[in-house]
């Protein structure tokens, strides 16, 4: 079982990535539009900007899902490096503890938010608030903070 939930999980962590990487092609498009709309065309869009920050907000909690995934977010482990084995492996449930939990808030109160947003429309979009809020609970459901391949050796 705990092999098949691996699987599901480097699969899930995959396609965030992917899917952060084609949220950012999209958010650097958006960007090449509104500057040429505005400094070519002389007529700036209303819609490019707000999309690349909602498109920015997504690729951070998306993209961060991944990277938990494969335990390659930024860290100083200068300490933790220095530090027993066994006093390693302690600070790294201390750290996954700490990262499910903020993954969980993250995920309640993006709930929240999520229902807040359904009665609030975007200025530039026109959409619901709700969609680009969206993003944030989907940090805990597309993320592993107890990743298999830890590099506590």
């Amino acid at each position: 079982m705990e092999q098949k939930f691996a699987r599901l999980s480097h699969i899930v962590a995959g396609g965030a990535g992917v899917v952060a990487n084609l949220l950012l092609l999209a958010m650097l498009s958006a960007i090449g539009v509104q500057v040429v709309a505005r400094f070519v065309i002389g007529a700036p869009t209303v819609w490019a900007e707000e999309l690349a920050r909602f498109l920015l907000v997504a690729i951070t909690m998306i993209g961060s899902a991944a990277l938990i995934e494969k335990n390659r977010h930024i860290s100083i482990d200068v300490v933790v490096d220095a530090l027993p084995k066994g006093a390693r492996i302690a600070v790294a449930w201390l750290r996954d503890a700490i990262t499910l939990t903020v993954c969980g808030l993250l995920a309640h109160y993006g709930w929240l938010l999520v229902g807040i947003g359904g009665r609030q429309t975007s200025t530039g979009l026109g959409v619901k608030m709700s969609l680009p809020y969206l993003a944030i609970p989907c940090l805990l459901y597309t993320s592993d903070a107890a990743d298999e391949e830890d590099s506590v050796d």
